[in-house]
């Protein structure tokens, strides 16, 4: 009980520092493994789902994260550390799921925070609150979630790929990096919601930006914008994966085998090169 508390009382206390994403990135890694304040600062871009759009919490971007980082840390092997990336993070959807009305920030806050008259409700109507109850509630939760995917438990067969790692290293990053991001693959842990190539370009860009400018506190950063506009361009406005491929996957296998037999190339392609 002790330790859920402190959680809870340390989740409350970042989300008003870090935003939700950062808040639960740096909770799950303190917990699980060791803490990156460059990643913390630079995934607040993924607050509001994504560019604040409204799409899956921010709290399951960072804690996605995290558990990428673990597993690549715990493993340092590429098939492996996908896996329980992947797994890792649809383990998070569904305690998230389980705990909260919705996965998608627009849902839960009613707010559409992308207006000014969006972001002034969101204010005026206390949902800042509502949202540090709720990381209050499933930080715990999600740290419990974690640990449960982290754990080996066998390994798929052949190659396994996340589309939001092939991503990644498309853009210049190492491989670390890659597997930190591969949870995304298929809209967070397979989920089927909002593209996690695209979170992952989100926070590349990101990260690059407040590398250049470290005292910069704004989540609308311009290259994050440049990346969700010619995103949105390529898809006709479609954002779910589920839409974007046709079909949710429902294994690991299953979506290794759809990017390496070419699926999404085109757009990982397109986003690589924004």
């Amino acid at each position: 009980m002790e330790n859920t508390l402190t959680i809870r009382k340390e989740a409350r206390k970042l989300l008003f520092k870090l935003g939700c994403t950062g808040a639960l990135n740096a909770v799950v890694n303190q917990h699980l493994g060791q803490p990156d304040v460059v990643v913390e600062k630079a995934s607040g871009p993924l607050c509001g789902g994504i560019m604040q759009e409204g799409h899956q919490c921010g709290m399951l971007w960072g804690a996605a994260m995290a558990v990428g980082s673990v597993a690549w840390r715990r493993t340092e092997n590429t098939n492996r550390a996908t896996e329980l990336a992947i797994k890792s993070s649809a383990e998070l959807i569904q305690s998230f799921e389980q705990r909260s009305v919705s996965v998608d920030c627009r849902v839960i806050t009613k707010c559409n925070q992308t207006s000014v008259w969006g972001m002034v409700k969101y204010f005026i109507t206390g949902k800042p609150l509502g949202c540090a109850r709720l990381i209050g509630k499933w930080a715990p939760e999600a740290v419990a979630a974690a640990e449960k995917g982290l754990v080996e438990n066998g390994t798929e067969e052949g190659n396994v790929v996340s589309c939001a790692s092939v991503l990644a290293e498309k853009m210049g990053a190492s491989k670390e990096k890659a597997m930190m991001l591969a949870g995304f693959a298929g809209g967070i842990g397979l989920s089927g919601n909002a593209c996690g190539a695209l979170g992952a370009a989100v926070y590349l860009r990101s990260e690059e930006w407040f590398k250049k400018h470290p005292n910069d506190t704004t989540f609308k950063i311009p290259e994050g914008q440049d990346v969700l506009k010619r995103f949105l361009h390529e898809t006709d406005g479609k954002v779910k994966c589920s839409e974007l491929c046709g079909r949710k996957f429902s294994t690991v296998e299953e979506h290794s085998e759809y990017i390496q037999n070419g699926g999404c190339k085109h757009l990982i392609d397109v986003l690589a090169s924004v």
